[in-house]
């Protein structure tokens, strides 16, 4: 497939495709910095495995895991090279899949950025999905020295050397078959030494804009853990200058086809396969051993869960308990408030009897003043008042 031209303004797919823990996410960040989109599925990071992100689109690596699954595979568990050989049925549904995943797109950038490991594996068949739909596509390759993939995959996954170092050369083997001969290359190390001059060199031949600070910032070289300087020579069984310059393929980034017979026979001969499973035997013990302290901390923490279940099965019942108080207190309340009122209401009452009492006493007072009033009028007539006067006297005792 003929690479995508820079100037078309027609968006591009690139693949960014290379082993696990081989740089692949420090390039994508670059080409994030860059104005490349990845869409808005993406894989969340993971601390102390990928701080920044994977890059890696959920439904693409969905569609990768469920057609190696389909042959027998695993990411740490591949055919040799491209041996690989799909079920017909497993194609088909992967080939649909692949087209609606291609057809909805990876956001809007004029680069948009598909990475994904196991693309070393998958890559023809995706290229093949492209052709199909007419969607230009360009394919990115990115490496890193086998001792440090096989270093970063020990610390990551607890995998002995020998068997990352096996595992990267299947990948190579892989892509080696599957990438297309215009495919861009770039190696871990000069994208840590400069990130800026790597971008600049693949913006000539994709529509990128290669900002030198955004680039810098995106690609931080404090996060490479492991280096290939010194890293090789603890194996057993290599002696000799010729091994030596053998086992010099375990830290060259870039390994050309025809080196990988010669990288597989350094492999054996650094890390040989008994040495491989005595090491794998030696995991496993030291990982029965974790697993026996966690039983025991799990135990120990069980007992704990109960005691706190325990009190707060406690604390409920004291709460319940305190909740019925409280009902009660309130229903008592609520008939004091009952009673209460009745009062104000008889207070109210008498009180208004009162006022009534008060209202007839004055009338009464009134009558009675009125009366004294006219007595007293005919107490002062001359004639009838003398008389009335006479009367009152004789009647005294």
């Amino acid at each position: 497939m003929p690479p995508a031209s820079p100037l078309s303004g027609a968006p591009v797919l690139l693949f960014v495709v290379g082993m696990h823990r081989s740089g692949t996410s420090a390039l994508c960040a670059a080409l994030h910095a860059c104005g490349a989109t990845f869409g808005d599925r993406l894989l969340a990071p993971m601390a102390g495995v990928n701080d920044e992100g994977f890059w890696e689109d959920i439904d693409v690596v969905a569609a990768n895991e469920a057609l190696l699954a389909a042959a027998g595979m695993r990411w740490y568990a591949v055919s040799r090279g491209a041996e690989c050989r799909w079920p017909e049925e497993a194609l088909q549904r992967f080939q649909a899949c692949a087209q609606a995943i291609l057809q909805r797109g990876f956001g809007s950038g004029p680069v948009q950025v598909v990475k994904d490991p196991r693309l070393c594996i998958t890559l023809p068949l995706w290229l093949l999905a492209c052709a199909d739909l007419g969607v230009a596509a360009q394919v990115c390759t990115a490496s890193r020295a086998p001792i440090e993939v096989a270093q970063s995959l020990q610390r990551r996954d607890g995998f002995p050397l020998g068997y990352g170092l096996r595992l990267d050369l299947a990948y190579r083997r892989a892509l080696d078959a599957a990438v297309p001969p215009s495919a861009l290359a770039v190696s871990f190390p000069e994208l840590l030494q400069d990130a800026s001059g790597v971008m600049s060199r693949l913006a000539t031949q994709l529509p990128l804009q290669a900002g030198e600070d955004a680039v810098a910032a995106a690609v931080r070289s404090d996060l490479r853990h492991h280096s290939a300087s010194g890293a090789v020579g603890s194996g057993a069984g290599a002696s000799g200058a010729g091994a030596s310059g053998a086992l010099n393929l375990l830290e060259q980034p870039v390994i050309a086809a025809s080196e990988l017979a010669a990288l597989e026979a350094a492999i054996e001969r650094q890390y040989p396969v008994a040495g491989l499973l005595s090491e794998w035997a030696e995991g496993f013990v030291a990982r029965g051993t974790q697993l026996t302290d966690l039983g025991e901390s799990h135990t120990r923490a069980l007992a704990t869960i109960a005691e706190r279940d325990a009190q707060i099965a406690d604390l409920d019942r004291r709460l319940q308990e305190t909740g019925a108080w409280l009902e009660r207190a309130l229903a008592t309340v609520e008939e004091r408030d009952g009673q209460i009122a009745e009062l104000d209401r008889r207070l109210a009452d008498i009180g208004d009897m009162h006022s009534h009492a008060l209202q007839v006493i004055a009338e009464k007072d009134r009558e009675i003043a009125d009366k004294d009033s006219e007595i007293a009028e005919i107490y002062a007539t001359p004639v009838v008042g003398r008389i009335l006067r006479r009367v009152h006297r004789k009647r005294e005792p």
